[in-house]
């Protein structure tokens, strides 16, 4: 038997300070603030919120349960995205530099590297505002994290199509939206990969399996199926995958003031050259101060 595991997260924002942070990180003070006091730059850890905390403890209970899922069978980890909080939004950054951000999420991802049955990590470009422009963080964290762990295979994308012993996944940061009415979540994500399908169809190719997006902060499965002609019957899964960080006063306004905020990740098994199974590690915090007057 031939097993797999493939483990998504995405959303990271790594840099805000409501965003996802490794206690382990190390930055550096600033030089010019350190050379006025007549000194070096030291390095330093920077202090998490309680907010970070609590990220970083949901983060860590994830990954051991894709550990444990995983077992001893090869894991690939793929981040879909935002890795980095960029320098649109600067408000409550936990340094202001770029270097800090780009630092911070290659720490975030250092324990997966401790794995000893981690065999890839793919990075995914995200928004161009919120990782300098062109996939600069990622490709900024890829180097960084090259240098942690000699031989692994590391790199990064903008759209990828994974064929994970047949089966082919397409992850990419960008999709439908979930909805903004309870009663309508995953309509459009059952429209976008209809057409995705029929499109690959309709060109000769075969339809991915498993379509993995990212960028809403929430977690939607939608799955699908028909039949072509020649008679043929497809089926595909759907995915938004959350993130590891809490709503920003922008956030708050861009969402219409949602009062949940979902965290988490997805492992994909495969089996065999088949799907054998999609396994979702995510939790919903209610955002609202709750007071009795």
């Amino acid at each position: 038997m031939t097993r797999k595991i493939v483990a998504i997260l995405s959303d990271t924002h790594a840099g805000h300070k409501l965003s996802l942070m490794n206690p382990a990180t190390i930055l550096w003070e600033d030089a010019i603030g350190a050379a006025e006091q007549g000194r070096d730059p030291a390095p330093y850890h920077p202090s998490l919120t309680a907010t970070q905390r609590y990220l970083w403890d949901c983060y860590q209970e994830d990954l051991c349960e894709v550990a444990a899922l995983a077992d001893d069978d090869p894991l690939v980890l793929v981040h879909n995205g935002d890795i980095t909080q960029g320098a649109k939004y600067p408000e409550h950054l936990v340094d202001e530099t770029e270097a800090a951000q780009v630092e911070i999420a290659a720490w975030n991802l250092m324990p997966w590297l401790e794995l000893p049955n981690l065999k890839a990590v793919r990075i995914i470009h995200g928004t161009q505002s919120h990782e300098f422009g062109r996939g600069s963080a990622a490709r900024l964290v890829v180097g960084r994290l090259r240098g942690e762990r000699a031989g692994l295979d590391i790199a990064d994308m903008r759209h990828a199509l994974f064929s994970v012993d047949g089966v082919l996944v397409d992850v990419a940061h960008h999709g439908p939206s979930p909805g903004i009415r309870n009663w309508t979540n995953g309509n459009q994500l059952r429209y976008y990969l209809r057409s995705l399908m029929l499109d690959a169809v309709l060109g000769g190719r075969e339809p991915p399996r498993v379509v993995v997006r990212g960028h809403f902060h929430e977690y939607v499965r939608e799955w699908l199926a028909f039949t072509a002609a020649p008679p043929r019957d497809y089926q595909a899964d759907m995915l938004m995958v959350p993130g590891y960080t809490m709503l920003s006063h922008y956030a708050v306004q861009a969402t219409r003031s949602a009062s949940t905020q979902a965290c988490g990740l997805v492992a994909l098994e495969v089996v065999d050259g088949r799907l054998a199974g999609i396994h979702p590690f995510w939790r919903r915090l209610d955002l609202r101060t709750k007071e009795s007057l």
